[in-house]
């Protein structure tokens, strides 16, 4: 499931959709923790522990002191191995953050420019729908103002659909509202920004998220595990990979089509995103850190449902100054004074999140072997307390 879970379904105010846990790889801080500081992870812990013993997580905390790791389970039935930041979990939508990357690497190459009509960068005979004459630009599909669907009437997950047939899907789309104008979460149409970007470099997407950013970052264990009709399986995987869960069940990784796939198809470890939250935060410097942080600029509000807009209010003490917007693929939660930039992700059997607070230097990553839907109520809210101790 390709969906935005935001922070809804890890706050106690939603109802969405020996012991074997460990911290790992802790570098000795400037000072020590506080008792009260370690209180959530261990709360956390305790309660996977108890409430889904079958399900595996790994917890990654970055600040300018290092990095921390935490986990609980194992690999799958078979593996008894314990995960750990090297495991390798699907991150789903958090995909769509390095694919809105790629677009701000483009448009400094003078190669696409964010205002341009999307129907530049498809073939001639793609019918790309309108809204009163109002086309869909670049930017629209990078910041869910696109006016596109989550996913086209008819869509079936887990299905191969060529490309000309993901273009008859867009083709036979009927825009609800004018592009630019109201930001509506829309998996189908971050997979053709995506697309647009592999085709105009003439290169896969595959190929050039790991030429610009993975190869940079040195994050050598993400990538995407599919061919054109299938979901692969390469050495990398086979004694890596905390097999996903739904129902209690364990499942195979969501197959995704080659168009759709910038939306929410990489793989990836807590250690490799904590690289990456490292570049995003500028911790370390890279020829990419003015890439990355142009995606973080705020683009437009987010006009969130209230239950969803009830997320971004619990960091601040004054709730009626909080706001939520969206940028380059990424989410700003603020109290209009400090940020929390963040991305969810929730694919068959994972769920997972990436978040950060540039003013205070730390960053976050969750992943899960387990649905949202499947985690308890008492998980959800440890892992709140765990996230807004830790970024805010």
């Amino acid at each position: 499931m390709l969906i935005l879970i935001v922070l809804s379904s890890l706050f106690p105010t939603f109802f969405l959709d020996g012991k074997s846990y460990e911290a790992l790889a802790q570098p000795q801080p400037i000072s020590s923790p506080t008792e009260e500081e370690l209180l959530p992870s261990t709360v956390l812990l305790n309660q996977v522990e108890e409430d889904m013993p079958d399900k595996s997580i790994v917890i990654g905390i970055i600040s300018p002191n290092g990095t921390q790791v935490y986990s609980y389970g194992n690999i799958s039935k078979e593996n008894s191995t314990n995960v750990s930041g090297d495991s390798i979990f699907d991150i789903g939508s958090i995909t769509k953050t390095f694919t809105t990357t790629l677009l701000v690497d483009m448009v400094k190459r003078g190669l696409i420019n964010l205002d341009d009509p999307i129907e530049k960068y498809l073939p001639d005979n793609v019918k790309v729908p309108a809204y009163n004459g109002k086309m869909i630009t670049i930017e629209n599909l990078a910041t869910h103002s696109s006016g596109l669907p989550a996913f086209p009437s008819g869509w079936n997950r887990n299905q191969s659909y060529t490309n000309e047939q993901v273009y008859n899907f867009l083709s036979n789309i009927t825009l609800q509202r004018e592009p630019g104008v109201f930001a509506n979460y829309s998996d189908f149409g971050m997979g053709l920004l995506g697309h647009v970007l592999a085709t105009k470099s003439g290169i896969s997407y595959e190929n050039l998220v790991k030429d610009r950013i993975l190869n940079v970052l040195g994050m050598d264990s993400t990538g995407i595990a599919m061919n054109s009709t299938g979901v692969t399986y390469p050495d990398i995987l086979k004694s890596r990979l905390a097999k996903g869960h739904i129902g209690g069940e364990e499942v195979t990784l969501e197959f995704i089509p080659e168009a759709l796939r910038p939306a929410g198809a990489l793989y990836s470890t807590a250690n490799d995103l904590m690289k990456y939250l490292s570049a995003n935060l500028g911790l370390i410097k890279t020829k990419i850190n003015d890439i990355i942080e142009e995606t973080h600029l705020i683009r437009s509000e987010y006009q969130q449902s209230p239950a969803t807009k009830a997320t971004a209010e619990l960091f601040s003490s004054n709730k009626s100054l909080s706001a939520s917007y969206v940028g380059l693929g990424w989410f700003i939660d603020t109290n209009l004074g400090a940020e929390v930039i963040q991305h969810s992700g929730a694919i068959d059997g994972y769920n997972s999140f990436i978040g950060f607070n540039p003013d205070k230097q730390v960053g976050f990553v969750w992943l899960c072997s387990c649905e949202g839907a499947d985690m308890p109520m008492e998980v959800r809210e440890s892992l709140a307390a765990f996230i807004s101790a830790t970024l805010t």
